[in-house]
């Protein structure tokens, strides 16, 4: 079997590929990976050995403009490169996760008839994925709310491959010698893989309210809002239980989600899958610039499920953060039944899933020589 994956310019397209693709080439087929150069691709590939192509492409944000003209040309130049190397390598399937990187790859794979298999993350889909879907062989997706947007006949709710380590460590077996793991209650931050302004001050402003309540913090800052972190907790004279890390490797991330008891975080649909994984009840804050408001949608799937409340930015304060967080961490009876919903959402094996529906495109292809 020959595949090739596409997706990017963020980790959130970008890590549930490459997961994807790691599995593949385990199962010893012949994976490489086309993308942008200007991503996120190029060094998570280098990091996994997995084969990297990279094309010149960049996110169309205005059209009509000088940028958006550039843009196109690029698409285009893009687009005759992709072509050329799947002529070349003979994919039996190419694999997009969407983002703007993976246009030009979908375009070349349309014309040369490759059987497409589309992995939609959010529940509002993303332009190019609704573009790709409409020739796509199956649409896999995470949330049970994207369907309304695709052929019913042609979709299936596979879930969201996850880093394998932290997959591993959600099923509680692996031994953590953590800071953390010391049986207090431990909220943990974060704000995506860019960090949240908004949720460092009122993050720090709710410890300061809670420092009797014996509960530790875990705050992933990002890199860019770390150092104003540091300042703002020096000025607030908060003390060690509040942790801050500018980042966190798979490992570090693994020990964070299996020693914290919730949550207060974006509602992306990597960290969304990675909390139901651990079953771990969170306060949503929507990233409020998301397209199409994505991250709202997303939370409401959660909060439907009783798995998380969720609150606007525009709306968080210590006082209300601090209500809901002591709500998590002693109504037992809700945070079990949150767990409860969150098993229930959870795909554990989304990886086998993915591939099995590669597998039937490739076998479609072969039977009837096209793409039905």
């Amino acid at each position: 079997m020959r595949l090739t994956v596409t997706g990017g310019g963020t980790g959130g397209h970008v890590f549930p590929a490459l997961e994807t693709a790691k599995a593949a080439r385990d199962m010893g087929w012949q994976v490489e990976y086309l993308g942008s150069l200007r991503g996120q691709e190029l060094g998570a590939c280098a990091k996994a050995g997995m084969p990297f192509i990279g094309f010149p492409s960049l996110p169309l944000v205005r059209p009509l403009s000088v940028q958006g003209a550039r843009t196109l040309v690029l698409m285009c130049k893009a687009t005759l490169m992709a072509k050329r190397r799947l002529q070349e390598s003979r994919p039996d399937v190419v694999l997009t996760m969407g983002g703007y990187s993976s246009a030009p790859i979908i375009t070349a794979a349309k014309n040369l008839k490759i059987p497409l298999v589309v992995h939609e993350q959010n529940s509002v889909p993303g332009r190019t994925n609704l573009i790709a879907a409409k020739r796509a062989f199956r649409i896999c997706t995470v949330f049970k709310a994207a369907a309304k947007h695709f052929e019913k006949e042609k979709t299936v709710r596979t879930g969201m491959p996850i880093r394998s380590r932290l997959r591993e460590a959600s099923f509680g077996t692996l031994p953590f010698n953590s800071p953390w793991a010391n049986g207090r209650p431990a909220v943990l931050v974060m704000g995506g893989s860019q960090g949240a302004a908004a949720l460092n001050d009122v993050s720090l402003a709710t410890a300061v309210r809670m420092a009797r309540a014996g509960i530790q913090w875990i705050h992933l800052t990002g890199e860019k809002n770390y150092e104003s972190a540091l300042e703002a907790r020096a000025k607030l004279s908060v003390g060690e239980d509040y942790d801050i890390k500018a980042f966190m490797d798979e490992e570090g991330m693994a020990e964070a989600f299996s020693a914290c008891h919730m949550a207060i975080c974006r509602s992306g649909a990597g960290t969304l899958t990675e909390l139901a994984a651990f079953r771990r009840p969170a306060i949503l804050v929507p990233f409020p610039r998301a397209f199409a408001d994505h991250q709202r949608v997303n939370a409401q799937e959660f909060v439907d499920i009783g798995a998380a409340v969720m609150v606007d930015q525009d709306d968080l304060d210590p006082a209300g953060l601090e209500g809901r967080v002591l709500s998590w961490l002693h109504d037992t009876d809700l945070y079990n039944e949150a767990q409860k919903a969150m098993a229930n959402w959870d795909v554990v094996d989304s990886v086998s899933k993915i591939l099995k529906v590669i597998e039937e495109a490739a076998a479609d292809s072969d039977q009837h020589g096209k793409v039905k």
